[in-house]
């Protein structure tokens, strides 16, 4: 065998090891995945007896950055995604907190526990995404209307 051979059937072999240990990393990442307090629900989010009507108001008060950016996105998707995006957040706050809380689980083990992840990925980032945001909206929310629609509307 010659040396060029011989270098390269190294280079192979050192390669395919390294893809072998990269994946063994992200297999070993993916398996230990599991739900904390504020991940990927913000554990405010879980325990607040607010409806999705009062957080979106509440952020529309005291995040309008974060309102106005999920508004925008809400508005540019198709009807049937929207009543999709209204029923599975009506859906999450219907639940009790420890039935929240299993479902947090769920999203952060499973990336198909979400249906909508695929037509609107961003579909419940008012409500999951960002700690602040849940701390300032859930610290409010009960002042709001609890069943003012109107939020939806921008």
């Amino acid at each position: 065998m010659s040396a060029m051979t011989s270098t390269i059937r190294r280079a192979g072999i050192t390669l395919a090891m390294s893809a072998l240990a990269v994946s063994g990393v992200v297999h070993a990442a993916v398996a230990a995945a599991d739900a904390t307090d504020d991940y990927p629900i913000p554990h405010r989010m879980i325990i607040t007896t607010c409806t999705a009507e009062q957080i979106m108001a509440a952020a529309r008060d005291v995040e309008p950055v974060y309102y106005e950016r999920y508004m925008i996105d809400y508005n540019n998707k198709s009807p049937e995604i929207q009543q999709a995006a209204r029923d599975y957040i009506h859906g999450f706050f219907a639940k009790t907190p420890a039935d929240r809380r299993a479902w947090s689980e769920q999203l952060a083990t499973n990336i198909y526990a979400d249906p909508l992840v695929f037509q609107w990925p961003n579909h419940a980032k008012l409500f999951f995404n960002n700690k602040g945001v849940a701390a300032n909206t859930t610290d409010i929310c009960l002042q709001y209307p609890a069943d003012n629609v109107s939020v939806w509307t921008w």
